[in-house]
């Protein structure tokens, strides 16, 4: 396949078909493109579900043979979410099998999800593969994806691995000197971002890696970082108007042409603290950072510029980064007295449940033994969908405390309602990675579901 760096340059699309002239304009550009079927989630065990995905693989191949931007079929997507159903690995092959024999020119691939085990015998299944993995979004820090990739990678030295997924959401109207995981600012989004430009750029072992996503979009059922409706992990704003500082990260990573600086924060305009810390993300080896008029500091680095102890004065304060005697990038930062509070998102309440339910969970060992599952008719169980769940006030409350405190991976009350059509017990492995706890997940939530009547 075509190496690392070139893939790395080039888009690729969304999930799923697209519109042929689309495709036309992939050709025109030189955009290298994965296309696939919205075989996703789980497997339907009906045989004729089976049949409609390899209908659907044969119409993708016929349909879109000849676009030569298209150079991967994919033949799922987080297709184990709900768990590795039996028959599944056997409906894999088959579909890559059926690619294989309607064009053996180009490379098949799979968006596994993160839970995965890295040992799974899917992963041997297409030519290349690829994991959607949120380390320091949904889940832990973002030094574990680089563990994760090595890990992968010395299990399985052979075999081509790509991250599919990665990103995490940031709204241009949250900021802050001191970011964390989901406060939803820009400087976070910044922060997770240059971590994972670095560490790609140091695994050439990598055969693609696809930020999720390049823009805002539209999600009905979202409702995150204060706003209802829509998937903020965007690098660039949903009106396309406003590239957010993550974007020219990618842009000091990649672009060898256009000599650039942009330096971040830009619209994290008022502050308040005596001493600052500005950075400039550019393609350039060296910089120097003037305020008010004066030379601060010169400096030489690589893609990420960081200017410490930058002391603003009272009022506005402008600012400009220059090489020799040309400017490349300019901003007006204020200096005001306190903290303004416009810049924190509202506090969220919607996943807040009753005190009862939550020091119930509270007051269990998660080491202690794991309470045996029992299915009494008439009450709530790990088998009810999460939408019958999310339904009944109490049921709820008890799912949400309960991943909240045996989970692993952190998703609010809204976002379940895309599950809705999945047991719980499906999607043990997505909320807490690890089989020991998920079991742990299931048995405690099951026992509480249990005392609450339909």
């Amino acid at each position: 396949p075509p190496t690392a760096c070139g893939l790395r340059a080039k888009r690729v699309l969304a999930h799923y078909q697209h519109s042929r002239d689309f495709y036309e304009l992939c050709d025109e550009y030189g955009f290298v493109v994965w296309a696939e079927i919205p075989f996703i989630s789980v497997m339907n065990k009906d045989p004729k579900a089976h049949d409609n995905a390899m209908e659907q693989m044969r119409e993708l191949v016929y349909q879109n043979f000849n676009y030569t931007s298209i150079c991967f079929w994919g033949i799922s997507n987080e297709i184990t979410i709900g768990g590795e159903v039996p028959g599944l690995y056997e409906n894999l092959c088959a579909l890559h099998e059926l690619v294989k024999e309607l064009d053996s020119t180009r490379l098949t691939t799979m968006a596994q999800v993160s839970m995965l085990p890295k040992e799974s015998k899917q992963n041997s299944i297409t030519d290349v593969v690829s994991y959607n993995i949120y380390f320091g979004w949904y889940g832990g820090t973002y030094e574990e994806n680089e563990a994760w990739m090595d890990a992968f990678h010395a299990m399985h030295s052979t075999r081509p691995l790509g991250i599919s997924e990665y990103g995490c959401e940031g709204i241009i109207s949250w900021h802050s000197e001191e970011p964390k995981c989901k406060d939803y600012t820009e400087e976070y989004q910044a922060l997770y971002h240059e971590h994972m430009a670095r560490i790609i750029e140091e695994r050439p072992y990598l055969w693609a890696t696809h930020i999720w996503n390049m823009f805002d979009f539209g999600c009905d059922a979202r409702d995150e970082g204060g706003v209802k409706g829509r998937n903020n992990k965007g690098l660039v704003t949903l009106d396309r108007e406003v590239k957010k500082d993550s974007f020219y990260i990618y842009k000091a990573y990649w672009n060898k042409t256009e000599k650039f600086a942009h330096i971040a924060g830009r619209r994290f305009a008022l502050r308040h603290k005596d001493r600052i810390e500005i950075k400039v993300y550019s393609n350039l080896s060296s910089l120097t950072l003037v305020l008010n008029g004066a030379e601060v500091a010169a400096k030489k680095a690589q893609n990420v510029f960081v200017f410490d102890g930058v002391i603003l004065e009272d009022g506005i304060n402008y600012i400009h980064v220059k090489q020799g005697d040309k400017i490349y990038d300019s901003i007006t930062l204020t200096k005001v007295d306190s903290a303004y509070e416009g810049y924190v998102m509202p506090p969220e309440e919607e996943d807040d449940v009753r005190e009862g339910v939550k020091n119930w969970f509270e007051k269990i060992n998660p080491e202690g033994d794991i309470p045996e599952l029992t299915f009494n008719k008439g009450y709530f169980s790990i088998r009810d969908t999460v939408g019958d769940i999310l339904a009944h006030a109490e049921a709820s409350d008890v799912m949400v405390a309960a991943i909240r405190t045996f989970g692993t991976m952190r998703i609010k009350r809204t976002a379940f309602s895309m599950m809705s059509s999945q047991s719980l017990e499906n999607l043990a492995g997505l909320l807490a990675q690890g089989e020991e706890k998920g079991r742990r997940l299931l048995a405690f939530t099951n026992e509480r579901l249990q005392q609450v009547k339909k």
